[in-house]
C-alpha cells in the first residue's frame, strides 16, 4: 500500500525517520509530504508571526489538495494517509475528500483544528500570541480566531469552513480512522481525540503513553498499533487488555 506521511509544525521531509523504518519493511511505500513554509526555521518563524487564521486554514487546505493531486497517478488504487500533529489535520482533510483513502492515521493529533489553536500556549508559552502578532489584519491572532471559529464567528470563517473536519457530511466519508496520542498531550487533548473518533463509525483512539508532552509517536507504537491497522488486522487480546488497563484506550 502507498502511504502519504505528512510532518508536523516545524518538521521537514526528514522528520520522524522511523516512518521509513517501519512501513517499507512491511511492504508499504512511503511518500513524504512537505508542508509549505518549512524550508528553514527562520522562514517558518517569520511566516508564523504574520499568519492569519485564514492563512493557517488555507495552508491545511492546499497541502491536503496537493496529496490528492499526487495520488491521481495511482488511479484506481487505494492508499493511506498518516499525519503527525499539524500533518494530522492535513491527512484528515484529505481523507474526507478522497474515497480512495482507505486508512487515515493521526499521530499526536486530535483532528480538531480550532481546539488545537486554543492550546498553542501549552506547547510553548506565548506561541498563541505570536501567531499573527505582526499582522494587523489577523484579528487578534490564531488563538482568538480559533475560539471565534468554534462559534461560527471568525473573521476567516469561510477559510475555516473549507477545512472544518467536523462537518457531518465530511465525517461520513472517512472510511477507517486511527488516532494515537499521549494520554495527557497538552495541545491535542484526550477529550478532543475521543470526540473525533466518536463521530466516525469504527474509529479508534489509543493512548499508549503518558508523558504529558506533545511529542512524536515512536517506532514501538507504530509497529504495535499502526501496522495492524493498515493491514486490517484486529487488536490482539493483549492489546485489548492494554486498552482496558489504561495503557491504551479504545
Amino acid at each position: 500500500m502507498r502511504v502519504f506521511y505528512t510532518h508536523g509544525f516545524g518538521g521537514s521531509l526528514a522528520a520522524q525517520p522511523e516512518i521509513d523504518e517501519v512501513f517499507p519493511r512491511r511492504g508499504h511505500e512511503v511518500l513524504r509530504v512537505r508542508v509549505p513554509f518549512h524550508e528553514n526555521p527562520l522562514a517558518l518563524a517569520a511566516r508564523f508571526a504574520t499568519m492569519t487564521f485564514g492563512d493557517f486554514c488555507r495552508l491545511i487546505d492546499e497541502t491536503a489538495a496537493s496529496i490528492l493531486d499526487r495520488a491521481r497517478s495511482f488511479a484506481p488504487d487505494e492508499y493511506a494517509v498518516i499525519g503527525d500533529s499539524l500533518g494530522g489535520f492535513i491527512s484528515l482533510v484529505a481523507a474526507e475528500r478522497d474515497p480512495r483513502i482507505s486508512h487515515c492515521v493521526l499521530l499526536s493529533s486530535s483532528g480538531d483544528i480550532a481546539n488545537a489553536g486554543l492550546h498553542l500556549d501549552r506547547l510553548l508559552p506565548g506561541l498563541g500570541a505570536l501567531g499573527g502578532a505582526l499582522n494587523p489584519a489577523s484579528g487578534g491572532g490564531l488563538r482568538v480566531q480559533s475560539h471565534k471559529a468554534i462559534g461560527g464567528a471568525s473573521d476567516f470563517q469561510a477559510d475555516f469552513d473549507r477545512v472544518n473536519t467536523f462537518a457531518p457530511e465530511r465525517l461520513l466519508r472517512v472510511r477507517r480512522l486511527l488516532v494515537i496520542c499521549d494520554r495527557r498531550d497538552p495541545v491535542m487533548p484526550r477529550d478532543a481525540c475521543v470526540h473525533l473518533t466518536g463521530q466516525i463509525r469504527g474509529a479508534r483512539a489509543i493512548f499508549p503513553c503518558d508523558h504529558a508532552t506533545h511529542h512524536t509517536i515512536g517506532e514501538q507504537a507504530l509497529e504495535r498499533w499502526v501496522v495492524p491497522f493498515l493491514e486490517n488486522r484486529p487488536l490482539t487480546l493483549g492489546d485489548r487488555l492494554a486498552c482496558l488497563l489504561g495503557r491504551g484506550a479504545p
